[in-house]
């Protein structure tokens, strides 16, 4: 699917982007290293100072997919079907194994009495269902902007997993969907910025990269360096470069 273009955001002083774009270069090519059936997915890591009181959910909205494949599960083909949406039937969803089913996007026909498997093993997490309404002339567009959202639920603790990419995105892309994530994360947390304690980017066989640190509590005089220094990932491991 072609994303829909989103503006660009302004920089944020609080998230060093050459951060992002080394954690991401390096990831990506480690990822490149190790092939898997499906495209691995990349997460961003959000770290909070204190768990919340109250139980949240907040959509994310991304400038690019980060799942790399979508269907349409129907068993017949609709009219004006989209170039970048394929039609998979409701029996073959049945037989795909969970790798095979790992980060594709189900878009599932709200009307349709086909007896979809949406839980248990049939989708794992690592699919996404998005229903559908074919009699909306524009259900391929609100089809797209429902697949570049992704959930950032927070139920207790304070580290929570949100998908923003694959590994066969462009590394600019990826590099747009971590700074849009991280942006769209911080603002919806309580307290903000001042409750955000790190953030990390990972897959899931991966170390997790340092994106962001907070500050210390320290004074400027004789506080120790907070910054993150240079990663590199090499057979698993982290490697850290001094700056």
């Amino acid at each position: 699917m072609s994303s829909p273009a989103l503006a660009p955001a302004a920089p944020n002083p609080r998230l060093d982007r050459e951060a992002v774009v080394r954690a991401v270069e390096a990831l990506l090519r480690w990822l490149k290293h190790r092939p898997s059936p499906a495209p691995e997915a990349i997460y961003l890591l959000v770290a909070l100072k204190s768990a919340p009181i109250r139980r949240f959910e907040h959509h994310l909205r991304l400038p690019h997919y980060p799942f790399p494949s979508t269907f349409l599960v129907a068993d017949r083909l609709p009219d004006d079907l989209p170039d970048d949406i394929e039609v998979i039937p409701s029996s073959l969803l049945r037989s795909l194994t969970p790798v095979a089913r790992r980060g594709l996007v189900f878009l599932v026909l709200v009307d349709s009495r086909l007896k979809i498997p949406t839980s248990g093993k049939a989708i794992k997490g690592r699919s996404r269902i998005v229903p559908v309404d074919l009699a909306d002339p524009a259900w391929a567009t609100s089809a797209r902007e429902a697949a570049c959202c992704v959930e950032l639920r927070v139920e207790a603790g304070t580290c929570r997993a949100v998908r923003v990419g694959h590994a066969a995105m462009a590394p600019a892309e990826a590099v747009e969907n971590v700074v849009a994530a991280v942006e769209a994360a911080a603002a919806c947390v309580p307290r903000k910025w001042k409750n955000v304690r790190a953030l990390h980017l990972k897959s899931p066989e991966s170390v997790a990269l340092p994106l962001y640190s907070a500050p210390s509590a320290e004074g400027s005089n004789g506080a120790k360096d907070t910054r993150e220094p240079a990663v590199t990932l090499e057979q698993g491991r982290l490697k850290r470069r001094k700056k």
